[in-house]
């Protein structure tokens, strides 16, 4: 079960339709030959757009988390993994992950079956969210996008435990929207990554 995180617990579920995207600045132009140049920064950040299950009786969680957030408070989700990642993969185990700072691979220890490309993964000691970018089968070299910020050594989380500390986007209602006079849905809202 994928949504926000308080307390140890999900406090809303995220429901479709759901958009996980990519935000990596890139500059592009177009010459005079029409040739094209295209240039990326190294900043990345994940933003997902969503709805949330329709509450009512369990309602006032939310609320007070739009209301004490607002668009500057950091909380914590639960991110949800490609459905193919799912069905995929084998690994169960926590493996272990060394790698080094603006590097695209990890030397995966402790793994025991096979981790999807595709997969959202992050670290102990680290809050950015990755994702795999080849397939992994029990011990070895794991590349992921973007690269590391920062140096890892640790538990590499990659089942349905991943976590990403993120903000209410400025289109979010910081508030309660109410249907049929007893069901909180606030309909689609995003959540940008906190880097």
């Amino acid at each position: 079960m994928y949504g926000i995180y308080e307390n140890n617990k999900i406090i809303a579920q995220f429901v479709v339709p759901m958009t996980m995207r990519s935000n990596q600045p890139v500059f592009v132009s177009d010459t005079l030959s029409l040739k094209r140049v295209v240039r990326k920064r190294a900043a990345q950040r994940w933003e997902l757009d969503t709805r949330l299950t329709p509450l009512s009786t369990s309602a006032q969680d939310l609320m007070v988390s739009f209301i004490t957030k607002g668009h500057y408070g950091t909380l914590t989700i639960i991110v949800p993994q490609n459905y193919g990642v799912i069905s995929a993969r084998t690994s169960t185990s926590t493996p272990n992950a060394v790698g080094s700072a603006f590097s695209s691979q990890l030397t995966v220890t402790g793994n025991s079956g096979l981790i999807s490309k595709g997969t959202f993964v992050n670290f102990t000691g680290d809050t950015k969210l990755y994702m795999t970018t080849s397939d992994l089968t029990d011990n070895g070299t794991l590349n992921i996008f973007p690269t590391l910020r920062k140096d890892v050594s640790g538990a590499m989380r990659h089942l349905d435990n991943v976590l990403m500390s993120c903000k209410y986007d400025t289109d979010t209602v910081i508030g309660m929207t109410y249907e049929n006079g007893t069901l909180m849905d606030n309909g689609i809202i995003k959540l940008v990554e906190v880097l």
